[in-house]
Parts: structure tokens; C-alpha cells; sequence
């Protein structure tokens, strides 16, 4: 099989998909490389080791959610209820249909399996969302308040998404997404 000019994010994003679709443990080198159009010896030139391209696709991961996800919008004139409705159809976007949708959660099964590295970063990605959600909260609550209720954010978010997942049903997201609004409408 002749080599293919893949870009890095080619690359990542194709073993972004093998790692949602399998897992860490059940994700080879062999079958990543393959998803890449390369031979496995060529693909140990652009990686050395799984954990270092999971670390690569966990960082260009974050990368993106900060971007495109978790940052509050430029427009200064949104509420925060108009703020957390768009970072919640962003979320349904990627959760859904994005090729790293769902692959922290996924992994985060993993997480007792793998280094001390592939959990701190999916900790940090967590801790990210975490934050984003702390800011909607912090307007008008005290800081303790807005912690407790950032953190049970992400945890039915992530708890919607797997049901979502699993049973093809927007229930679940929809109710997060109401339970929320009703938090911020209460603050």
C-alpha cells in the first residue's frame, strides 16, 4: 500500500473515529494505521506509540471545544440564557454528528486502564467544560454555588449524551437543556 499525504489533522481525526468506534484497549496500531491509508511501518513514523497519538487527538480535542464549544460568544449584547443556548446547540452538534463527539466520555470508561497522562488531559478537558459552565453561573450566584452547579452540569450532560447515544433519543439532551435554562432563569 503506497503511503498517502495526510495532514496532521487528517490523521488525528481519522484515529479520533477508531478510538470513539473501539476504545483505547481494542484500537491497534494496525487498524489506526489503516484508517490513515498506511502501512503500519509507515505509520510508526508520524507515531511512535498509541498513548502519544491519543495524547495528540486529545489535544487538538480540547483545542476545538475551547474554540467552538466552550468559549462564551463575542456579542456582548446575549444574555446568559441566549449564551448557555448556544453553547448547548454547539454541544448537540458535536456530541452528535462530530468525529470526536463523545470520544472524552468514551475514553473516560477507560480512564483507570490508562497513564497518569491520558487522564489528566481527559481531566482537563472535563475540568474546561467545567469551566465554561461556571461562567454562566458566577453572574449572579456566589462562587460555591456556581461550582457545584457547573460540575452537575457536565454530569448530566455527559449522562444525557450516553442515553442519547445509546438510544438514538434527544430526550435527554433536551431535558438537560431545560434544567439548566430553568437554573439560569432562577439566577
Amino acid at each position: 500500500m503506497r503511503p498517502q499525504k495526510l495532514s496532521r489533522e487528517q490523521i488525528l481525526n481519522r484515529c479520533a473515529l477508531q478510538f470513539k468506534t473501539y476504545g483505547y484497549a481494542a484500537t491497534s496500531m494496525g487498524m489506526l494505521a489503516k484508517a490513515c491509508g498506511l502501512t503500519k511501518a509507515s505509520f510508526y513514523y508520524y507515531y511512535a506509540s498509541k498513548e502519544a497519538l491519543l495524547m495528540d487527538v486529545l489535544e487538538l480535542t480540547q483545542q476545538y471545544l475551547n474554540t467552538h464549544l466552550f468559549k462564551f460568544s463575542e456579542h456582548r449584547t446575549l444574555s446568559v440564557v441566549e449564551h448557555f443556548e448556544q453553547l448547548h446547540e454547539r454541544a448537540v452538534q458535536f456530541f452528535s454528528y462530530g468525529v470526536k463527539g463523545c470520544l472524552v466520555g468514551i475514553l473516560s470508561i477507560e480512564a483507570l486502564y490508562q497513564s497518569t497522562d491520558i487522564l489528566e488531559k481527559i481531566r482537563s478537558i472535563f475540568k474546561d467544560w467545567e469551566m465554561a459552565f461556571y461562567q454562566f453561573f458566577k453572574v449572579q450566584l456566589s462562587d460555591h454555588e456556581a461550582s457545584i452547579l457547573a460540575k452537575q452540569s457536565v454530569a448530566d450532560y455527559e449522562g444525557a449524551i450516553l442515553m442519547y447515544r445509546l438510544n438514538d433519543d434527544s430526550f435527554y439532551l433536551d431535558q438537560v437543556k431545560r434544567r439548566i435554562l430553568k437554573q439560569l432563569d432562577a439566577v
